[in-house]
């Protein structure tokens, strides 16, 4: 009798050890990164890096996917929708802060539908000026934009509401100046606009202002982080440049879909960890400008929350309408 307990009591409890094996082997198959950008770039190569990384830690698969589009709400949306287990990862930046501002409604809720990972790395900007318009440091371009009140000098952007347009309308908050918005659609005709000259200023990531400084038309007035970037240690941030209370800059991160297991979360968040502090693969990073960071869950989640309320008043300081 004792032995038939025994025996229905290991058939019941067999269901549960397997469920538990299955949730301590993650991941056991592929494990998808969506990148909301096209192929190429430095983001990209960020997250193909991460990926390969991953894989030869995990010894499964892990691919990048890119889902371009709609101002990064296709990919945010991809995960959003997925299937709760950590097999699809968000590569997030800044646009998830930003989109609960710009759009009347998402494919997604933001904080409900997508869940925070990991804090990768801050992503700030740089102010850059044509050498034709006379200034060499943002005191001088703040003194000629307030001279200049009737024709200010412009800007480019890639499209209302990106990073390069929301660090130049803090400017103008910042500095009490008028500035004049030229929205373009995306970074290779914004780019191509400074190259000709068509713009005074661009306010560009640091890959991209690496490219441009390169030649002889346009040199950088300050950074918008809070502190100098290693990678450019002779820009000064805006804060140091009259105006303390300037500090803008965009992020890097890893999200999962909502509700995936708080278990599965905390492994993803410390294989992550570890592989952006590996001294190869920061090193690699920071001479295009991302300083790895990193952080626990819950960093990333208070940040996140934060960020969002932040941009959300920019956004009416500015007088951006969502769409």
């Amino acid at each position: 009798m004792k032995k038939r307990v025994l025996a229905i009591l290991a058939t019941a409890l067999l269901p549960l050890c397997i469920a538990s094996a299955a949730r301590a082997e993650f991941p056991e198959r592929t494990v998808k990164i969506v990148v909301p950008f096209d192929a190429g770039g430095t983001v990209d190569a960020v997250a193909r890096a991460l990926a390969q990384k991953l894989n030869d830690k995990w010894n499964v698969p892990v691919i990048v996917e890119n889902r371009p589009g709609a101002g990064n709400t296709i990919g945010a949306a991809a995960v959003a929708k997925a299937a709760p287990d950590g097999y699809t990862l968000l590569f997030a930046n800044t646009s998830v802060s930003v989109n609960p501002s710009l759009f009347k409604s998402l494919p997604y809720d933001t904080l409900r539908e997508l869940a925070p990972v990991a804090y990768l790395s801050p992503s700030p900007n740089v102010l850059l000026a044509q050498r034709a318009l006379g200034v060499t440091s943002l005191k001088e371009l703040v003194a000629l934009a307030k001279s200049r009140e009737a024709s200010p000098p412009s800007f480019a952007s890639v499209g209302k509401g990106s990073a390069h347009h929301f660090c130049m309308e803090l400017l103008k908050s910042e500095a009490g100046i008028k500035l004049l918005h030229v929205p373009y659609r995306g970074v290779a005709p914004a780019v191509l606009a400074v190259n000709r000259g068509e713009v005074d200023l661009y306010c560009s990531d640091i890959p991209g202002a690496l490219n441009l400084m390169q030649g002889d038309k346009v040199l950088p007035l300050g950074i918008t982080s809070a502190t100098r970037s290693p990678t450019l240690p002779n820009i000064p941030p805006f804060a140091e440049e009259g105006l303390p209370n300037y500090a803008q800059a965009g992020y890097v991160g890893i999200m999962a879909t909502g509700g995936t297991p708080a278990a599965t979360i905390t492994r993803l968040n410390a294989a992550i960890n570890a592989v952006i502090k590996e001294p190869e693969f920061a090193k690699r990073f920071a001479a295009f400008g991302y300083e790895m960071k990193g952080g626990t869950v819950e960093e990333f989640a208070k940040f996140l929350k934060d960020d969002i309320a932040r941009y959300q008043r920019l956004t009416q300081a500015a007088g951006i309408m969502p769409e």
